[in-house]
């Protein structure tokens, strides 16, 4: 059924969905990292005050985060500039990395030079030793963020997201497969603004600047 059919089925109470992400943080190397994760960079601290700014144009109800280092830091920070109350969730969390955790793209070619060429072949379905796949990472974020949207249908939501499940997060208002995610940039403490009519969302903005 398109959104058009679904809209003519009758009203729906609109609920929201601001998106950011957590950061910058430490990262120097650009190592792969999720659970616990790194922690903020100072102008990652920076950077979400000013979001704070912005989002406050928006009746937020709740803020919802992993429970990693970076985001559980931005959850609170945002969470307390808005005075509404904020929950950390493990099916938040980026995608596992296993083996790879820590480790950068050079060290993960030079090491795994037989993983990396499976990855090439399948990224979405391609899982690190000990870690998630693209596909399992993606498939848990929309779950989680599903659920969230319906138990608390008519209001509006902030998640402090990351890489993965914020693009997954989309893909529940946009036809956008787990392998096209990158197509879509969702940048550090930027505002994304999805609403949902029912179980079909509309994309009203991606990476507003708290400072253009």
């Amino acid at each position: 059924m398109g959104l058009l059919a679904h809209f003519l089925r009758g009203p729906h109470p609109k609920t929201g969905l601001l998106l950011t992400r957590a950061g910058p943080v430490e990262n120097p190397e650009h190592r792969l990292y999720s659970h616990p994760g790194l922690p903020l960079a100072e102008e990652g601290r920076r950077a979400l005050r000013a979001l704070a700014g912005l989002a406050r144009r928006y009746p937020v109800a709740r803020v919802y985060a992993a429970d990693s280092l970076a985001e559980a830091e931005a959850a609170r920070l945002l969470a307390e500039a808005l005075g509404v109350p904020f929950t950390l969730l493990p099916e938040l969390r980026e995608r596992a990395w296993g083996a790879w955790e820590g480790l950068a793209f050079p060290e993960v070619r030079e090491g795994y030079p037989q993983e990396v060429a499976a990855w090439l072949r399948d990224e979405a379905g391609f899982a690190p030793p000990g870690g998630e796949s693209l596909k399992e990472a993606w498939e848990r974020g929309r779950r989680a963020v599903a659920g969230l949207l319906a138990q608390h249908r008519g209001q509006t939501l902030l998640l402090v997201g990351n890489c993965t499940l914020n693009r997954a997060a989309l893909s529940l208002a946009l036809p956008l497969p787990p392998e096209e995610g990158l197509r879509v940039e969702q940048d550090y403490a930027r505002l994304s603004v999805v609403a949902f009519y029912g179980e079909e969302g509309v994309v009203q903005a991606l990476n507003l600047d708290p400072c253009p």
